[in-house]
């Protein structure tokens, strides 16, 4: 039985490949530094085939490559080219000042400007409205989110129900009619043809490097050919969007990452989410064998860096600390430095790091796929030991914004609301009520976390006529992904419950776009799906 059972299957748009073939030498002798680099980790004959596997798959000609069937693409894509022009032309102007060494907004800019469509006024108005200007990672982001979720121009169709739509796509849905009037009135497929000199040029300096951390990625994990099941994994160049932001979505079946313009190419933010395309099937397939492990939840929950989808969704947390480990051992760094960013994954909240970390130590020392060794490396966790570890760790305050010296103090309504999701995680389902209640009363009475806690004690205390009352309050203000897909697979519950199949499925589907950012959650609509909540399946 080979070592190996993985061929190249990555098929990219022709661009994405001229320069992979142009620089052959130059690739394979990146390689070879790397896999040297990290000769000392893994058996000799492990390392020798991985690195002839490399070597012969650099050595491929293109016209090979491009019949093979592959879940990989690094393209442009012309919805996103589209919304951000429209944009552009109507008040998005977001980081015109910072030195890409990519000047093709500005040029996209001029010549939108000397076309002064007349539909720019009414997209002006509606960008203004719908601006989020505290954060242009949101700002940018929900929009990105509408187009991922666009068919092709001229007519710019949903692809899904619009009310099945991301809680931020949908809040942003109105722009597309005037899009679509944009689109012609501006002659956006003459500009689009003659800018792709341009995006092929940005993929040229993406490719060879893109190419080798997918091959290092899938090598190191030993990932077979034909694993991708129908999924896909997009990398979409847009050069409209203000510099340094990277957006990655994961819809249904399919992975995306959004890069916008950067003199630093965003490589490890691709790889991370790479990493999530390949690992993430893994947290789902053995989520019973992760759920006996369930208790670390706790260790995890106090610490302050920690993002609230890793405190409530404790797959999502094992994944994210299993790439941590992954991309650490991939990287040439010194045990010193190595050892230090484990450690501070730990005190982040990332307390499953440090055991991965080690764990791949004996991945590296035997001959299974990651897909085969996996489950192994769940049972191996001791959470008593890493209860015991994590003790001794002092979890990292969250820092304070680079204009400010001492960190922002905490507001009474978010400590109102931590109070609250840690009373309902404790089962203190009356205490956790009167903090929500509290907020929605004296705060803020359109809190998306207060509805949605308050929706979930009205569950829990088997109140289903006002937690449905409050998940739908939850859905019209939500722009929050993670409790939108909930919001949504817990009313499918609820009408399980009391008998409407047909509205619970309703639900269910409605979630499904959504829910495979979250393994429990994907799970929950899966389970739901095949067979009414509260019944068992005929399977058991």
């Amino acid at each position: 039985m080979p070592i190996f059972d993985c061929q190249l299957t990555i098929q990219m748009t022709k661009p994405w490949w001229l320069p992979v073939v142009r620089d052959q030498q130059s690739a394979i002798g990146n390689y070879l530094s790397h896999a040297l680099a990290k000769r000392d980790h893994m058996p000799l004959r492990t390392w020798a085939i991985a690195l002839l596997f490399l070597v012969v798959a650099l050595s491929v000609p293109l016209s090979s490559i491009a019949q093979q069937q592959s879940g990989v693409l690094l393209e442009p894509n012309e919805q996103l080219f589209s919304v951000l022009a429209a944009l552009n032309a109507s008040g998005y102007d977001t980081g015109l000042g910072m030195d890409t060494g990519n000047n093709t907004r500005q040029v996209v800019r001029r010549f939108l400007a000397q076309k002064k469509t007349p539909v720019d006024a009414d997209i002006r108005k509606f960008y203004a409205a719908h601006k989020i200007g505290d954060d242009a990672g949101a700002d940018l982001g929900q929009f990105v989110s509408l187009a991922l979720l666009l068919g092709p121009p001229p007519d710019f169709k949903l692809t899904v129900k619009p009310s099945d739509l991301p809680p931020d796509a949908k809040a942003v849905a109105g722009l597309v009619p005037l899009l679509k009037t944009f689109y012609q009135q501006a002659g956006l497929s003459d500009l689009w043809s003659r800018l792709q000199s341009r995006y092929q040029a940005e993929m040229v300096r993406y490719g060879a490097d893109v190419r080798t951390g997918i091959l290092m990625s899938d090598v190191y994990l030993r990932f077979p050919s034909g694993s991708y099941l129908g999924r896909t994994y997009a990398i979409y160049i847009s050069l409209l969007g203000a510099p340094e932001q990277v957006q990655a979505r994961i819809y249904g079946a399919n992975y995306y990452l959004v890069v916008t313009p950067s003199k630093q190419s965003k490589l490890a933010e691709i790889r991370h989410q790479y990493l999530h395309f390949l690992l993430d099937p893994l947290a789902l397939k053995y989520a019973e064998e992760i759920n006996r492990k369930k208790d670390l939840r706790t260790v995890a929950y106090p610490a302050p860096m920690l993002g609230s989808d890793f405190k409530q969704d404790f797959p999502l947390l094992v994944t994210e600390c299993l790439i941590r480990a992954v991309e650490l051992r991939l990287e040439k760094r010194t045990k010193a430095d190595a050892e230090k960013a484990v450690q501070d994954f730990a005190a982040s909240g990332l307390i499953l790091t440090p055991y991965f970390y080690s764990a791949l130590v004996n991945f590296e020392q035997q001959e299974a796929p990651i897909s085969t060794y996996y489950k192994q490396m769940i049972l191996g966790i001791d959470v008593d030991d890493v209860t015991k570890k994590t003790a001794a760790v002092k979890f990292a305050a969250i820092p304070a914004p680079p204009e400010q010296k001492r960190p922002v103090a905490q507001t009474e309504e978010e400590r109102l609301l931590g109070e609250g999701e840690n009373l309902i995680f404790q089962g203190k389902y009356l205490e956790a009520k009167a903090d929500f209640q509290a907020v929605l009363e004296k705060l803020n009475p359109t809190s998306e976390r207060a509805l949605y806690g308050l929706a979930a004690t009205y569950s829990y205390t088997r109140k289903p006529d006002l937690a449905e009352e409050y998940f739908m309050k939850t859905l019209d203000v939500t722009r929050d992904t993670r409790i939108a897909t909930w919001s949504h697979i817990y009313l499918g519950r609820i009408y399980d419950l009391e008998g409407k199949r047909n509205d619970a499925l309703a639900q269910y589907k409605a979630a499904s776009l959504t829910a495979s950012a979250y393994p429990e959650a994907l799970r929950a609509v899966q389970t739901g799906m095949l067979v009414a909540f509260g019944q068992k399946s005929t399977k058991e």
